[in-house]
C-alpha cells in the first residue's frame, strides 16, 4: 500500500465500478465534511489532507481500451468509489467554471480527470453510468433521475455547485483564484492510501483486515467481503477459488440491482435470507456478525460443521439470496403489469396497511414456492389475504403492537421455505391467530354498538374510508385520491366540528348525539380539501349538480352518495352507519371458526422488527 494523490492514481487509467458494488450512497452529511475538508486546505494553507483508501482490481492480464489518443489500462474500483465520484463531480464543476471566466488552458484537465468525448475516466455501475457521464461533462442530464442513486449523484452535484456558488459570492474579488485553489487542492492536496490487487478472490481477505480497523460499509458489503475472505483461505483448487468468487460477485449485482429498483433496506433483505436458511427465531438474528459464527460460516474452526458443509451451505446461500432479493423487491414495489391482479391489490393494500415488515420472509417463501410451482396460485392469494386481515383486525382495529405475532410469522415462513407444511395450514393459523388477537364477537360488538372514535385512530379510519372508495369503483376507475395523497386535510366532518350557534346543524342534533356521532366513521368522508367546505350548511355542501365544488359534483364516490340524502340528520347517519358496518364486517369479519395455534403462547416480542439502518 502506498500514498498517492488523486493525480497519481488517474495516470494511466480507466476505472469502473462493477455491479456487483453497491452504487453512489453518500448523502449531506459526507458531502458537507468533504467541502469543508477541501476549503480546510486553503483557507488554512494546510499542505495536505489524508482523504481515505483507494482500493482496485488490477487483473495481471491488465485489460485495455482505447481512450483519445492513448490505450489505457482498465481498472475496477473495490473500494474508493464513494470519494471518487464525489471528486470527479467536484472537479467537472470547477472546471466549467474556470473554463467559464476565460481560463481556457484547463479544457486540457478535462480528458485527463473526467472524459475524452464519449468516454469516462470513470465509469459508474448499473444504471447510473450514462448519467453520470452526463453530468460530469454537460452539467445536466437528458435522463430524468429515477433509482436511488441517480438521485444522489444528482443531489451531490446540486450541493456541490451551489457551496461553489456561495463561495465565489463570498470571495467575489477573488473569485477564480479560489477557483484555481480548489482545483489543485483535489488532484494534489488529498491523499489516499492505494492498494492494488491482482488475484479476485484477495479482495475478501483485503477488506477483512480493513474492517477490523473500523472502516464503515453496510452489513451486506460486510457479508460478501467475508465470504470472499472465507473462499481465500478455505479453497485451495485456483479454479475452484474462481468459480466462487465469480458466483458471490453475480449475486451481488443481482441483490444491489433489486434493492435499488423497490428502494429496499439491505439490512432487511438480508435478515430474511438469515431468516430463511439460517434461524428464524427472532431473537437469534445479530446482523452481519451472526454469519460469522461457528454453526453458520466458520472461517477456522470446522469441528461444528466441516468445511464441505460449509462450502456447500455457501452456494445455496448465496443462490438464495440472489432470488430471496427478487422477490423481496416485487413485494416492496410491486407495480408491474405482469403482476397477477388479485396479487397486486392485495400487496398494495397491506403495504398501505403498515407492518408489513413482519410478514416478509413468509411472503417472500410463499412467493418462491408459487414460483416454482410447489404451490397453487389461488392458496398464495388466500396467504395474502389473511395477512392483510391480520393487518386490518390485529394491528389498525385493535392497536396492538407492531411485532405482535412476529415470532409465528418467523416460524411460518421456516415452514413453507423448508416445505414442513402448507400454505394452506399456515393461512389458517393466521385465522387463528387474528381470533386470539381480536376475537371475532369482541370486534363485531364494538364495531356495531360502541366503538365511535374513528376520528382519533387515523390510520384505521384512513385505511377504511379507502378501502370503501375502492369498493365503491368496483375496480372500473382509480380512486381520484392516492393513498399517499391521504393527510388530515382529506377527512371531511359532515356534520362539523364546530357549527355555528345560529346554524340548522344546532336544531337538527342534539348536544348529546353532537358529542357521540362527530367523530364515528358515519360522519366522516373522504375529500379533497376539506377547508373548503368550512361550516357550512348540508345545502351548501351537498350542492347542486353543476354548480361547483361540494359532494353533488365530487369525483370522489363516497361524497356523491353522501349528496344522495336530502338531509344529513341523525336518522341518515344512522342509514350510513349501518351500511358502513356491514360492509366492514363483510370485507374483515370472519365467519368461520378457526383454531389457533397451541404449540406456544401466542406473545408480543420486546424486540424490534428489523434494524434497517446499515
Amino acid at each position: 500500500m502506498e500514498k498517492k494523490t488523486l493525480s497519481n492514481i488517474l495516470e494511466g487509467k480507466i476505472f469502473q465500478i462493477p455491479d456487483y458494488q453497491r452504487g453512489y450512497a453518500w448523502e449531506a452529511k459526507q458531502w458537507k465534511d468533504f467541502v469543508q475538508d477541501i476549503d480546510a486546505l486553503i483557507d488554512d494553507k494546510i499542505i495536505s489532507h489524508y482523504t481515505g483508501t483507494i482500493v482496485i482490481y488490477q487483473p495481471i492480464d491488465k485489460p485495455t481500451e482505447n481512450y483519445g489518443t492513448k490505450k489505457l489500462e482498465i481498472v475496477d474500483i473495490v473500494d474508493g468509489q464513494q470519494r471518487l465520484t464525489t471528486c470527479s463531480l467536484y472537479l467537472s464543476i470547477i472546471l466549467k467554471e474556470l473554463i467559464n471566466v476565460s481560463e481556457e488552458d484547463f479544457t486540457t484537465e478535462i480528458p485527463i480527470y473526467l472524459h475524452s468525448g464519449s468516454k469516462s475516466k470513470l465509469r459508474l455501475n448499473n444504471d447510473t453510468a450514462d448519467f453520470y457521464l452526463d453530468l460530469v461533462s454537460k452539467g445536466v442530464s437528458n435522463i430524468e433521475p429515477n433509482s436511488v442513486h441517480q438521485k444522489r449523484i444528482y443531489e451531490a452535484y446540486c450541493f456541490l455547485k451551489k457551496h461553489i456558488e456561495e463561495q465565489l459570492e463570498i470571495r467575489a474579488e477573488k473569485g477564480e483564484e479560489y477557483l484555481k485553489d480548489l482545483f489543485d487542492a483535489i488532484i494534489r492536496k488529498l491523499n489516499f492510501s492505494f492498494y492494488p490487487i491482482e488475484v479476485e478472490s484477495e479482495i475478501g481477505m483485503t477488506f477483512e483486515l480493513m474492517n477490523s480497523r473500523g472502516k464503515d460499509l453496510s452489513s451486506m458489503e460486510l457479508l460478501k467481503n467475508y465470504l470472499m475472505y472465507w473462499v481465500y483461505r478455505n479453497i485451495q483448487d485456483i479454479s475452484e477459488k474462481e468459480d466462487f468468487t465469480k458466483t458471490i460477485n453475480k449475486t451481488w449485482k443481482e441483490v444491489y440491482v433489486n434493492i435499488a429498483k423497490c428502494n429496499g433496506s439491505e439490512s432487511q433483505c438480508l435478515r430474511i435470507a438469515w431468516t430463511l436458511f439460517v434461524n428464524y427465531t427472532p431473537k437469534n438474528w445479530d446482523g452481519y456478525s451472526g454469519f460469522k459464527s461457528d454453526d453458520v460460516i466458520p472461517l477456522r474452526n470446522f469441528l461444528v460443521k466441516s468445511k464441505e458443509e460449509v462450502k456447500s451451505f455457501l452456494l445455496q446461500f448465496v443462490d438464495g439470496l440472489a432470488l430471496i432479493s427478487k422477490h423481496y423487491s416485487a413485494i416492496l414495489k410491486s407495480n408491474n403489469s405482469a403482476f397477477d391482479e388479485n396479487e397486486l391489490n392485495l400487496l398494495t393494500k397491506i403495504r398501505n396497511a403498515g407492518n408489513i415488515a413482519n410478514y416478509l420472509p413468509l411472503m417472500v417463501a410463499s412467493r418462491i414456492k408459487r414460483e416454482n410451482n410447489e404451490t397453487l396460485n389461488e392458496e398464495y392469494i388466500g396467504l395474502l389475504k389473511s395477512l392483510e386481515m391480520f393487518s386490518y383486525r390485529v394491528f389498525l382495529w385493535e392497536g396492538k403492537r407492531s411485532n405482535a405475532g412476529l415470532s409465528k410469522f418467523y416460524r411460518w415462513a421456516d415452514d413453507i421455505f423448508a416445505s414442513k407444511h402448507s400454505l394452506q395450514s399456515v393461512t389458517e393459523w393466521i385465522y387463528g391467530t387474528i381470533n386470539w388477537y381480536s376475537p371475532e364477537n369482541g370486534f363485531r360488538k364494538s364495531l356495531t354498538e360502541d366503538f365511535f372514535e374513528w376520528y382519533h385512530h387515523r390510520r384505521l379510519l384512513k385505511y377504511t374510508l379507502f378501502e370503501f372508495e375502492l369498493f365503491l369503483l368496483k375496480g372500473k376507475n382509480k380512486p381520484k385520491l392516492n393513498w399517499e395523497d391521504l393527510t388530515d386535510s382529506t377527512i371531511e366532518h359532515i356534520l362539523p366540528q364546530n357549527p355555528d350557534v345560529n346554524s340548522n346543524w344546532i336544531s337538527k342534533w342534539t348536544d348529546e348525539e353532537r358529542k357521540k356521532f362527530i367523530h364515528d366513521i358515519s360522519n366522516l368522508v373522504l375529500t379533497k380539501d376539506n377547508s373548503r367546505y368550512s361550516n357550512f350548511e348540508f345545502e351548501r355542501k351537498k350542492g347542486i349538480a353543476g354548480s361547483g365544488y361540494s359532494y353533488s359534483n365530487s369525483d370522489i364516490r363516497q361524497e356523491r352518495k353522501i349528496a344522495e340524502f336530502d338531509d344529513w340528520t341523525p336518522e341518515n347517519r344512522s342509514i350510513r352507519r349501518k351500511e358502513l358496518t356491514s360492509w366492514i364486517i363483510g370485507n374483515w369479519g370472519i365467519d368461520r371458526h378457526f383454531q389457533a395455534p397451541t404449540d406456544d403462547i401466542i406473545e408480543d416480542e420486546e424486540e424490534p422488527i428489523f434494524n434497517d439502518i446499515d
